[in-house]
């Protein structure tokens, strides 16, 4: 027997209302149960774990422990000073290497205070380079010889010269040079060439023997 489209028109709304009413009650079932356990304290729904988060965990550092003083357990003991750190002393002042030509110092007519290499420690030590070098009382070649010196013989510079210069024949050149003043090994004091002596052992080149 076939149904009018009317009738069944309110039977599908009568099926429908009861659904909706069913899936209603079930929800308001459900919130009621959720709100009940979450009063009590006792979440039954779990949380899923996610397996792609790693949990580290940091070690926590003790602090040191300070040594018990036992004779006085209320008083700590003091901290140990840290051992004091050993300073290098700076290195002395390397040696002048051997061989090395040191540079000729300027000659004045007054006194200077010259490196100390000789006995006293106020003056310098020079070489004869002219064998044969006359010392003379005043400087210039007409003054009086009061002395001759031999090759290589050492003498003390007096740091004193003269300001003007003379230009001597020694043979196969001709040298301008200063008069210095110098003491022998005697202990004369006089003035000589300056080309005739030198801070090293050497001989003159160009003197007539």
């Amino acid at each position: 027997m076939k149904l009018p489209k009317i009738e069944s028109l309110v039977i599908a709304v009568f099926f429908g209302c009861i659904l909706l009413w069913a899936v209603s009650k079930c929800s308001a079932k459900r919130s009621e149960f959720v709100r009940t356990q979450r009063e009590n304290g006792d979440d039954s729904e779990e949380r899923p774990t996610r397996h792609d988060t790693v949990v580290i965990k940091q070690p926590v550092q003790q602090p040191a422990q300070q040594p018990v003083n036992t004779q006085n357990p209320g008083v700590l003991p003091s901290p140990q000073p840290s051992a004091a750190i050993p300073v290098p002393e700076p290195s002395a002042a390397a040696p002048p290497q051997p061989g090395s030509k040191p540079t000729r110092p300027v000659l004045s007519n007054q006194t200077q205070s010259a490196a100390p290499t000789s006995a006293t420690g106020k003056y310098s030590t020079l070489f004869v380079t002219i064998d044969g070098l006359k010392v003379r009382k005043e400087p210039g070649l007409k003054s009086e010889t009061i002395a001759k010196l031999e090759l290589y013989e050492p003498v003390t510079f007096l740091n004193q010269k003269t300001e003007w210069t003379q230009e001597i024949s020694l043979g196969y050149e001709k040298v301008t040079d200063h008069w210095v003043k110098i003491r022998t090994r005697s202990g004369k004091d006089g003035w000589v060439f300056g080309a005739g002596v030198h801070y090293y052992k050497m001989k003159r080149k160009g003197v007539m023997d």
